[in-house]
């Protein structure tokens, strides 16, 4: 899903919600949890940020999910900068501080999240720079505020606090890097049953680095270390009497995702590097621990069923997935064309692909460099193409002989 459509799914959450907090401020409320050691469970903030609120369907909660998800890779890659919205006027900062703009909104949404930090279980370091965090977030929830904390009576007053909201992204990250790395980690992951001390280690790595060292890595040998990784999750927390109280929600539960992210990966390692069948069973199993599929492992699905020629299976998913994607239309038409050739059928399922994707051909085939995917696409974009290649689709249109030939003819 877009980001657009999912800040689309979560307005609507918030419009029939106790509280109806503004997306701004919902954005920086999420933002503000990626600064936390360990986050409250979704059950919790969920009612902390919307108050009471009513679901006709499961789509707006799982954008709230998707959302927070998206807060939480920014915030662990320091990509906090704040939304373009969040300016301050150098003419008029006054203007820019009044009630329900940008970016007090925003500020006074991560400040409410920043609440969840538990200050008993955290050190001097962390003590000192939440609280400057804190002090800056203030400061620019109104003007009034914002005197009181940085108007000293000499300096230019509009000067400083441009000065300051450019500080802001490096509170954040001075802050989350403080409670990321503290020495009592041990200790406060305890409290929430992980009580190994290796597993902890891990643990540290998974939820505080978000696998960023792991997850870069696309050699083949890194698969083995996957495979250390998720046994030790399954030792220690991911045990069967685990899965099988909670089939089928893994992913909105804060503490399965990174379990989650290691085996996606790993299942894209496998297709990568010859091993279609491992992936294949690795991506249904995930389907099962999340059937809504947050992650998009069904597109690796299908990618990974073409490659093993299993038409059936595809055919079976294809018709379970219901959507209309460049995903779907590509591994329609590659089916097609690998069990018919160029027949009025594949040429008619190409054209359908060519029509729902404009750049499809032109980036497929090389001939034109698509925008990188980073995170979020819309749909029929170019983006949405290289993230297609990306999981699965090049290898997928390789192990079919004349494919991309085939595609390229009208």
């Amino acid at each position: 899903m877009s980001i657009q459509l999912i800040k689309k799914a979560v307005k609507a959450l918030s419009a029939n919600s106790e509280l109806q907090p503004d997306i701004l401020y919902i954005e920086g409320y999420l933002m503000g949890l990626g600064v936390a050691l360990q986050p409250p469970l979704p059950s919790e903030w969920l009612e902390h940020l919307f108050g009471h609120y009513e679901l006709d369907n499961s789509k707006p909660l799982e954008a709230v999910m998707d959302f927070q998800a998206i807060c939480m890779r920014k915030m662990i890659r320091d990509e906090n900068a704040l939304p373009k919205s969040c300016v301050l006027s150098k003419s008029d900062p006054q203007e820019s501080l009044q009630a329900g703009k940008p970016l007090p909104l925003y500020c006074m949404g991560m400040l409410r999240a920043l609440t969840w930090i538990n200050m008993e279980h955290i050190n001097a370091e962390q003590r000192q720079q939440l609280q400057w965090l804190k002090e800056v977030l203030r400061g620019f929830t109104s003007y009034e505020r914002a005197q009181k904390e940085f108007d000293d009576g000499e300096s230019d007053f509009a000067k400083v606090l441009i000065k300051q909201r450019r500080m802001i992204p490096t509170y954040v990250a001075n802050t989350a890097y403080a409670m990321r790395f503290a020495d009592d980690m041990v200790e406060v992951l305890g409290e929430y049953g992980i009580t190994d001390e290796e597993m902890l280690e891990q643990a540290n790595e998974v939820f505080n680095e978000m696998l960023e060292e792991v997850l870069d890595r696309d050699d083949e040998a890194a698969i083995a270390e996957f495979d250390g990784l998720v046994e030790k999750f399954e030792a220690n927390m991911i045990t069967p009497d685990f899965v099988t109280e909670n089939m089928g929600v893994f992913w909105k539960m804060h503490e399965t995702r990174p379990y989650m992210m290691l085996r996606a990966k790993r299942a894209h390692l496998n297709l990568s590097y010859g091993h279609a069948d491992k992936a294949a069973k690795e991506l249904q199993d995930l389907l099962q621990l999340n059937p809504n599929d947050n992650q998009g492992n069904r597109y690796l699905l299908i990618n990974c069923l073409i490659v093993m020629r299993d038409w059936a299976q595809l055919r079976d998913y294809l018709g379970q997935f219901s959507e209309c994607s460049t995903f779907t239309q590509a591994a329609h038409a590659l089916m097609l064309f690998a069990t018919e050739g160029d027949s009025a059928h594949s040429r008619e399922a190409k054209r359908a692909l060519k029509d729902y994707n404009s750049h499809f051909q032109m980036v497929a085939t090389g001939q034109k460099k698509a925008k990188p995917y980073l995170d979020t696409y819309s749909p029929g974009s170019e983006e949405e193409v290289d993230y297609y290649l990306e999981a699965g689709g090049k290898k997928a249109w390789l192990s079919v002989e004349g494919s991309l030939f085939w595609l390229r003819q009208k």
